[in-house]
């Protein structure tokens, strides 16, 4: 299966095709903006250069906080997570809310968060709110979006001493029209113009090309084809493809997305650890979405650990009477989260099955 087209126009007319006026050559900006980390990278001729923020890092937690007048998001500094998680005034998850309606179960999952996700269950787009001096703030996924892509368009211009104006950004393959439509909805209020929307899986066959050439050159290799699966799962996203490689030239011969993350592993992890935690959240007030927040770092502590040992002790006091004094081991992670697992490895075997035919290394 050939890569669909991508490029979406945006509905603002703030990014027309209009002639810059500037007396700088026009540059692009590339933009990988994750459900829980963002990266902004510039071409400088030879080879992509990830910038990095006032603290030297590449990447950037991808939140905007509300608590001042003036919002601020997650590219100059970094809130310790649990004051972010905590204050009730910083809203993340953006690339998971955007361009869905109050009916999208992906939403009313979301109202596990730490934050306010407000709904009508009539199938208009969600609003979500942060509380700022003890009174909520309502906005718009796509309006916190913007935001954080105005700090990121400023990174780059004080990088590169000038104006930016063009933006590549990558998206998850499962992203429908209209999730496009209002990603380049959010960039046209950030002030950007969006050159093209490029699926992630493409990014990293793109890359792939380009070391493959590079090897190509200094081993003086005939350059022969060769197949891979790309595998990207994030916080938010899961999208596989097969590519084929040869001659620094990378085709994609299948991919398909899905919305499963590591924010459902986290979700059915905290949902192990305090079975009730639907009950106890429900009503979404302050102390509610301060445990709340407290039960998530706990236990996306505890599945970190979980990479490097076989068992972990999570012990947190949730503030509302509530405590948490269990050892999770790796037999009880995988058996909790068996159905990502499995929706993964059917994922996988769907674009192999695509691929076949069309791909000798995929038979």
């Amino acid at each position: 299966m050939a890569e669909p087209a991508y490029t979406v126009a945006s509905d603002s007319e703030t990014i027309g095709e209009e002639k810059s006026s500037s007396a700088f050559p026009e540059i692009a900006i590339g933009i990988d903006f994750g459900t829980s980390q963002s990266s902004v990278a510039v071409w400088n001729g030879s080879q992509i250069e990830l910038l990095r923020n006032a603290r030297n890092q590449k990447l950037m937690r991808s939140f905007v906080t509300f608590k001042d007048e003036i919002p601020s998001g997650g590219v100059s500094y970094q809130l310790s997570h649990e004051y972010e998680m905590l204050s009730g005034a910083a809203i993340f998850n953006m690339k998971r809310l955007i361009g869905r309606v109050d009916t999208d179960p992906v939403v009313h999952s979301s109202k596990n968060l730490p934050f306010l996700v407000q709904t009508l269950d009539i199938g208009v787009r969600p609003f979500v709110a942060a509380l700022v001096n003890n009174v909520w703030r309502s906005t718009t996924p796509e309006e916190v979006l913007a935001i954080y892509l105005v700090e990121l368009r400023a990174l780059a211009e004080i990088h590169l001493k000038r104006p930016v104006r063009n933006v590549v950004l990558t998206i998850p393959v499962s992203f429908s029209r209209f999730q496009l439509t209002r990603i380049a909805r959010a960039c046209a209020m950030a002030g950007l113009h969006v050159l093209r929307l490029m699926p992630e899986p493409t990014a990293v066959a793109l890359l792939y090309a380009q070391q493959q050439q590079q090897n190509m050159h200094e081993n003086m290799g005939s350059g022969s084809e060769k197949i891979a699966l790309i595998f990207n799962m994030g916080a938010g996203y899961c999208d596989v493809a097969i590519t084929a490689t040869a001659g620094g030239v990378s085709q994609i011969k299948a991919l398909s997305g899905s919305t499963i993350g590591g924010e459902d592993i986290l979700q059915n992890m905290m949902c192990h650890l305090l079975p009730n935690m639907y009950n106890l959240f429900s009503s979404h007030g302050i102390n509610e979405i301060k445990s709340m927040g407290l039960l998530r770092v706990a236990t996306q502590d505890a599945i970190h650990k979980l990479s490097l040992q076989t068992s972990v002790q999570v012990d947190v006091d949730l503030g509302n009477g509530s405590k948490i004094h269990k050892i999770v081991d790796r037999v009880a992670f995988e058996e909790v989260n068996k159905n990502v697992f499995e929706k993964c490895e059917t994922l996988s075997k769907t674009v192999l099955a695509r691929c076949k035919g069309g791909c000798r290394g995929c038979e």
